[in-house]
């Protein structure tokens, strides 16, 4: 991609979703890279869910702009639960002036593709040779060739379970906001906190490990995941914070276990500091006191802003989506000082190529009292999700030391 760069592109997807259940769906996942397949722009993930209510052949259309890094575009065709998923004409085109140009995307349409192995030439193909999983081509009048995925038994992926989980899941009344959440396990009371946009599923590498030795509540925070927002102001880690001590105020829980992430992790530092009575141990991953170049990597920030003029320009866009962008941009503004109320044992922990400078991660950890600071070497800032093992050992080792 690295001719196309700066411009912006559009993928066209034909999708047919059968679905056998509500929790069940096919979707597309578009991720950038540099050179190296593992070198992720996480600036540039886009995941598209296909309605769940359609089982008519439909074009969706995924858009965004080709970032100043890039060298390959990767489009993974995602199914999860069971049922009959269908993919077909996957076309790619480049904006060049005025008018959008075709890439094509070899083997996009299946047309030659093998009906003995129709994810032959296809990268990490191997993904789909599971149990319960079939994978062959269908021909369909008018159409020729189209991929499907037929998925049955124990082929669901709890990452669309965890947040989906009506037996566990309840909600609370955050002053009008309805803040949903989940419980799995027994033992100490464990808080685990997303980042910015995610939601409880974020944590899908984690929870069955927690769950084994305390008791998670996994939350999804105000305006995201299945959490309402019926207010109008701006998002703030202290308006998110306060969620959070009403929530385990209504558990009738203090001396709770913490773990934030990014945002997450931004929300623990303030509910620690305001309310130390409220947390035992505290874990922040890829957390920041501020919203500079001192604490964040500049190309993000510039990221953040240009990603936000763009959807202000745009019509329909939702507004949560602004809001919490917005924030990235304006906030935390947490003094260093202020973090010495903290009495809960801290691990303060980002990745050695974090979007959190070092030296800001350093000054967290400086700043409260008693801390450890740990930099896991070759990780990013998405370590919750790309090394959970290497996560879940630092975490639990601290909060069972």
């Amino acid at each position: 991609m690295k001719k196309h760069i700066g411009k912006q592109y559009r993928l066209n997807v034909d999708i047919k979703n059968e679905p056998a259940d509500s929790i069940s769906g096919g979707s597309i996942l578009v991720l950038q890279t540099k050179k190296q397949d593992w070198e992720y722009l996480e600036n540039t993930r886009t995941t598209f869910f296909a309605p769940k209510d359609t089982q008519d052949w439909k074009t969706y259309t995924i858009t965004g702009a080709i970032d100043p890094e890039a060298q390959k575009m990767w489009f993974t065709l995602v199914t999860y639960g069971n049922g009959d998923f269908y993919f077909d004409n996957m076309k790619l085109e480049i904006k060049e002036g005025e008018s959008w140009v075709e890439l094509p995307i070899e083997g996009g349409d299946f047309e030659k593709s093998s009906a003995g192995n129709p994810l032959k030439g296809f990268k990490n193909a191997e993904s789909a040779k599971k149990k319960g999983m079939v994978v062959s081509l269908e021909n369909q009048e008018g159409r020729g060739q189209s991929l499907r995925i037929h998925a049955e038994g124990g082929t669901i992926d709890n990452r669309f379970f965890y947040g989906n989980n009506t037996a566990g899941g309840k909600y609370v009344n955050c002053g009008g906001t309805k803040i949903y959440y989940e419980t799995y396990g027994n033992g100490e009371p464990l808080l685990l906190l997303h980042g910015n946009g995610g939601s409880i599923s974020s944590f899908t590498g984690q929870i069955e490990e927690f769950a084994k030795s305390y008791k998670v509540i996994v939350v999804d925070t105000r305006g995201q995941g299945k959490s309402t927002d019926t207010q109008t102001q701006h998002f703030s880690y202290n308006l998110f914070a306060e969620d959070m001590k009403t929530l385990l105020d209504s558990l009738g829980l203090k001396q709770v276990n913490v773990v934030g992430w990014s945002d997450g992790g931004n929300t623990g530092l303030l509910l620690a500091s305001k309310y130390p009575e409220y947390v035992k141990k505290l874990v922040t991953m890829g957390a920041n006191l501020n919203p500079s170049d001192k604490a964040i990597d500049k190309k993000m920030l510039k990221t953040i802003d240009k990603d936000l003029k763009r959807l202000k320009a745009q019509k329909d866009t939702d507004i949560v989506v602004i809001r919490l962008l917005e924030m990235l941009l304006q906030e935390p503004n947490i003094s260093p000082e202020s973090l010495s109320t903290i009495k809960a044992k801290t691990l303060v922990v980002a990745g050695e190529h974090d979007l959190i400078l070092e030296n800001h991660t350093q000054l967290i950890g400086a700043s409260i009292p008693g801390a450890k600071v740990s930099i896991l070497k070759g990780q990013t800032h998405e370590v919750v999700v790309d090394n959970p093992k290497l996560f879940n050992q630092v975490v639990l080792e601290f909060l069972k030391a």
